[in-house]
Formats: C-alpha cells, sequence, structure tokens
C-alpha cells in the first residue's frame, strides 16, 4: 500500500488498552507501545473493540457511520468511531451485541460466544484497516485478533488489498491461544483449504494463534527468554512448541518496557510521599502509610513485601500456598492484592489468621493501592511457573523495591541474584520451582536487608534499572525493517 508521507504506518490492532478497556498486562502494552512508537518518528494507530467502558472513557467521533462484514452466514454491521490517546488515533469498533458489556471477555466466567465477538472483531478490523487506513504495518496481538493477519493473507479479496503491508503477530500468554471445535471453522468464510496442518488445524480442533503464527510475515513473544522456552519446553508452548520453532528467524522474543509515566516514585499521585534514587526519604513514610492503609502493625524490623497479581497457579500461588510457613519463619512479612482461583483467595484470607502481623491479603484490584504497594514494600515477590515478560517487577525497581522471583520468562530477562560481595545484581532469583527454593531465595533476601548498608546498594542498582518502552519500540521497528528485506528477497 502507498505510504502518505515519508513515516511508516503502523497499525496495533488489540483487545485491550490502558485506560480504557483492561484486564491485564496487555492493555499496559497497547497502552504505552503506540506512544513509543510515534516517539520514534512512526504515523501509529490503534484498533480497538468499541468495549462499554472504551465508549464511556474515550471522546470519540464518527467516522464510519455503517459497514458490514461476514461471519459465518450472517453480515454484521458495526459503526466505527475515532479518540486520540495522547497524539495517537484509537478507532473503536462499535457494535453493541458485541461489545457493549460490562466485561472485556466476561465476568466471572468466559462470554459464551467469544469466538463469535473476536472473528467479528478481526473481519472488522481488517475492513477498517483497507478502506481508512492503509497501513504499512499491522502489528496484532494476542489470539483476539489472530483473526486479522489470518484474513489479511487467506482471504481473496483482503490478500490482494493487504499485498504490500507486513504483517506481525505478538503473543502475550502461550496458555491461550484460541482453539475452538473444528466446526466452528465456517465462521471464518475461508477456504477449507485453511483448516489443514499448516494452518488452523490443531489436533482436529481450530487454534487461531497457530493460523496466524502460521499466516503472518513474523511472530514474536514479549521476551527473549519467554521465545526460548515456548519453543523447547511443550509444557510452555502448550502444542505449538514445533510450529514456533519452524518459523525460525522469523519468531523473536522482544521484552516488553516499562510506563514510567504512570509508574514512578518521583511523580506518583497515588503515594503518601513522593521520592527518587538521590533522596529516598520519602520510601520510608510511603512503608509507614502502607501499613496503616492495610492495618498491619508497625515495623518489627522485618522487611514487607508486596504481591500484586492474578491469584493463580501460573503465578506461582500454589507454590507459596506450601512455601507459605517457611516464608513467614524467615521474618517476611507479605501483603497481596489481587483475585482469581477461590479456593486460593480463601487460603491466603485464612492464613491472615495464623500470621496477624505479617501477612495481608486484598481480593481485587485497587490501583492507587497498587502504587502504595509498590512504593511502601522492601520487596516484591514473583514466583510465577511461567511468566511470558511480567511489567510489576519492571515497576518494582523503578521504586526501589527489590523484587524475589523464579527465572522464567521476562523475570529471568530484569532480575539477576544480588551478589553481596560484588554489590552487582538487583533482586533475588531461584531456578526450581520448589517450595525450599523460593524459602531459599526469601532468606537470602531477608539476611541483606539486614545489612542496611548493602541493602543501599542493591537499592541502587534497583533505581539504575532502565526498562522504557523507547528500547522495546526501537526493536521492533528493527524487526519491521527485516520483515521488509525477507519480502523482498521472497
Amino acid at each position: 500500500m502507498a505510504k502518505s508521507s515519508d513515516k511508516q504506518k503502523i497499525a496495533i490492532a488489540a483487545a485491550e488498552m490502558t485506560p480504557y478497556a483492561k484486564v491485564g498486562g496487555l492493555a499496559d502494552v497497547i497502552g504505552s507501545l503506540p506512544l513509543a512508537f510515534t516517539a520514534e518518528g512512526a504515523d501509529v494507530c490503534v484498533v480497538l473493540p468499541g468495549y462499554r467502558s472504551a465508549l464511556r472513557t474515550l471522546e470519540t467521533e464518527p467516522i464510519r457511520k455503517e459497514m458490514s462484514v461476514a461471519v459465518g452466514n450472517k453480515r454484521e454491521s458495526f459503526a466505527v468511531r475515532r479518540g486520540m490517546h495522547g497524539d495517537v488515533p484509537v478507532y473503536l469498533i462499535e457494535h453493541p451485541g458485541h461489545f457493549d458489556r460490562d466485561g472485556i471477555y466476561g465476568e466471572r466466567t468466559d462470554y459464551p460466544d467469544n469466538l463469535q465477538r473476536f472473528v467479528f472483531f478481526g473481519r472488522a478490523a481488517a475492513l477498517t484497516l483497507a478502506e481508512l487506513i492503509q497501513p504499512d504495518v499491522v502489528h496484532a496481538h494476542d489470539w483476539h485478533c489472530a483473526l486479522l493477519p489470518i484474513v489479511m493473507r487467506a482471504d481473496p479479496a483482503l490478500r490482494e488489498k493487504f499485498a504490500r503491508t507486513l504483517t506481525l503477530f505478538t503473543i502475550h500468554n502461550m496458555a491461550f491461544q484460541g482453539i475452538y471445535d473444528a466446526p466452528q471453522f465456517a465462521l471464518l468464510n475461508l477456504d477449507r483449504a485453511f483448516f489443514s496442518m499448516n494452518y488452523l488445524e490443531f489436533f482436529g480442533r481450530m487454534n487461531l494463534m497457530k493460523g496466524a503464527v502460521a499466516l503472518a510475515d513474523a511472530a514474536s513473544t514479549v521476551s527473549p527468554t519467554y521465545a526460548r522456552e515456548v519453543i523447547s519446553d511443550p509444557e510452555l508452548g502448550f502444542g505449538l512448541e514445533g510450529v514456533l520453532r519452524n518459523r525460525g528467524e522469523r519468531f523473536v522474543g522482544i521484552l516488553n518496557g516499562a510506563d514510567y509515566h504512570e509508574w514512578n516514585p518521583a511523580t506518583d499521585d497515588f503515594i503518601a510521599a513522593r521520592y527518587d534514587a538521590n533522596n529516598r526519604r520519602g520510601k520510608d513514610a510511603c512503608g509507614r502509610d502502607l501499613r496503616e492503609h492495610i492495618k498491619l502493625p508497625p515495623s518489627a524490623g522485618r522487611p514487607l513485601a508486596g504481591m500484586i497479581s492474578r491469584i493463580t497457579p501460573q503465578k506461582g500461588f500454589d507454590l507459596l500456598v506450601d512455601a507459605l510457613p517457611g516464608v513467614m519463619a524467615a521474618g517476611l512479612e507479605l501483603v497481596i492484592l489481587g483475585s482469581g482461583d477461590p479456593a486460593m483467595q480463601d487460603y491466603f484470607k485464612t492464613a491472615e489468621q495464623r500470621y496477624p502481623d505479617q501477612l495481608r491479603t486484598i481480593i481485587g484490584f485497587d490501583n492507587p493501592l497498587a502504587h502504595k504497594i509498590q512504593a511502601g514494600c522492601d520487596m516484591f515477590l514473583m514466583p510465577s511457573k511461567f511468566e511470558p515478560c511480567g511489567l510489576t517487577q519492571m515497576y518494582a525497581l523503578k521504586y526501589g523495591t527489590a523484587p524475589i522471583v523464579r527465572a522464567t520468562g521476562g523475570l529471568a530477562d530484569t532480575i539477576t541474584e544480588f551478589d553481596p560481595k560484588s554489590g552487582r545484581g538487583n533482586g533475588f532469583v531461584f531456578a526450581e520451582y520448589k517450595p525450599e527454593k523460593l524459602i531459599e531465595a526469601v532468606v537470602r533476601a531477608v539476611a541483606v536487608y539486614r545489612q542496611k548498608e548493602i541493602w543501599s546498594r542493591l537499592m541502587d542498582n534497583a533505581f539504575a534499572a532502565d526498562f522504557s518502552w523507547r528500547v522495546a519500540a526501537r526493536r521492533y521497528l528493527d524487526l519491521f525493517a527485516r520483515i521488509a528485506s525477507w519480502r523482498a528477497s521472497a
């Protein structure tokens, strides 16, 4: 497609975007990455479902009042509205039947029509981009947007319209692939040849993520270590390890960035006192404020660790259940903010009674409290079974809060073991997914905490870490250039 200027036109398609529609870390990525691309000189837009929350929080104007696409044997009409996220246009696909709901993917459980919703969104996004944007690059994220790169290559009419457009499909979590029964393939309105082992067929079912990986010009995931893990470990590849491995150099890991505009103790409006690497007195005030807020007794000389997370096995909570007595015995205090598995939630709420002076569990999500935890804690705990990238450990570093993590995915790419002798490292790391290994890491962290001068050096290293989106944006732009060269030489 022809460029309207010398700037590369990048269209990002996603199912979430902070602050308009947020469930997890994907929203934070899509809220930040377009701004970073813009800062690097690109011409960027975002295409997002027109959720109720997005239409209420983003000021928009109508661009197209009626367009339509086929989903199975029905035509679905929609409108397109446009708002601005900073300098970035955001195009909302407005379809009340699919998106005028309280939730994004569902409330307590997934909506039963999520496949229809996101097949429609992929088709509608493709038509919107073809008619209104004509981008040079389409960057689609996760299975909810997988149909976009699929139809750009598999639908004859769209294939012609996007003949000169580059496609990148980015995976944020391999555990969610968009797998449905084979008869549902009819909803895609594609030639039956694409329901084959080389494209969307997956052990007799349909896998949208697999189709996007196969048909996009390249695929990526959100950290270099996670990219290596998912092609080598079937438990982490969830059946797609061979498909990804076969893409060779066209499957890469690019580490996500951290939003230092929102997560910065020097400018944070949610915390009791602002501070930075050169003036840390405010962190003590934040610790006192957090303890008062969660009704934890004043410090008895023990460090306070925080967790802000979905309470699920993926995030290591099954490991923490087994390790909790040892963690508490090591002299750590812990505050947990999150929700997820009901049985695990109940366990940690009940455990407060056993450790009234050391443990607090707050069920739900509270953004101001999340900021208070980052600023008021001494340590940040992430014992994840797997972690494609992780953002909260990056935020913790910015707040001078030492992460304790398992060496997996993006945690391995961002946190290195602190060595008291050399003064190198920015946290505490364990590798084996065993309770005793987590406890050992906590014991090491508590021991360093008790040596104030050495702990201050560790905080120096944490403050000095830089995982800004500028770095990630440049790596994506480099990848787009490589994709262009691959296509030119094909």
